[in-house]
């Protein structure tokens, strides 16, 4: 009798379990939410929340570009198109929207979980000496609503001059191998080697995607920069930066 009341007790508890599992998907469905989607490369995908651009390398004639930032949905996919949008958090930010910046409709295409938030970034007379920051979260649209709290906010910096790489610092960074950022030596960098973006391989166990430099390839970067160093100091004074700081790479 004892074994006839824990069976009945299980199967009580595993349809209340299902009804509830049940309850929230069809929750997910009817209120579809989306959230940022900014991963690293890494072991345990780490979160990213702030992305770095630069005009300066572009053509004059290019007077916007767009940035896209990847989100997820959460629930099922939609057998049609879905649009996404960003809105400014005025704390923080530089950047006036209509002035430096415009949101534009992004897209989750049909049958997918996965897509992108659109910032219109302008490239206006002001950013040629200043670097412009905006702090945006998700937008509420007829599509979607705000979705995981930790992943409704992102920062977007850019300039039409030198704007220092968002991975410069970090545990995994730039720093490891260029060592202390300043625009001086960001440009030496990108002269030398004509490579503005630095893409770095979060771990070895992770396969190198398109783009990306392992350490073994960042380590002869850096030996050919501290080489071009050497060169340039002995035909010239030693470059130093914006700050009178001697220009060095780590040995």
């Amino acid at each position: 009798m004892k074994s006839l009341k824990s069976n009945i007790l299980m199967t009580l508890l595993m349809v209340i379990t299902l009804c509830s599992c049940n309850k929230e998907v069809m929750t997910y469905e009817d209120d579809p939410r989306v959230y940022f989607f900014e991963r690293a490369n890494d072991l345990v995908k780490t979160r990213i929340t702030f992305k770095s651009y630069s005009f300066l390398l572009l053509p004059s004639s290019i007077t916007q570009d767009t940035l896209k930032v990847k989100v997820k949905t959460m629930g099922l996919p939609s057998n049609r198109d879905r649009i996404v949008r960003g809105e400014a958090i005025m704390e923080g930010s530089t950047a006036v929207e209509g002035t430096h910046f415009r949101f534009i409709d992004g897209l989750v295409k049909a049958g997918q979980t996965e897509g992108t938030l659109n910032v219109l970034l302008l490239r206006t007379a002001d950013i040629k000496n200043k670097s412009l920051t905006l702090n945006l979260r998700i937008a509420e649209t007829a599509d979607f609503k705000p979705g995981i709290v930790e992943d409704n906010y992102f920062t977007v910096s850019w300039s039409d001059n030198l704007v220092k790489p968002s991975n410069w610092d970090g545990f995994i960074g730039l720093s490891s191998y260029f060592g202390t950022y300043s625009n001086v030596k960001y440009r030496f960098i990108i002269d030398v080697l004509g490579i503005a973006n630095f893409t770095l391989q979060q771990s070895a166990r992770v396969p190198l995607q398109p783009g990306e430099y392992s350490a073994s390839m960042m380590l002869d970067l850096k030996f050919r920069m501290k080489a071009a160093l050497a060169n340039y100091n002995a035909s010239n004074s030693p470059l130093t930066d914006e700050n009178g700081v001697a220009v060095t790479f780590p040995n």
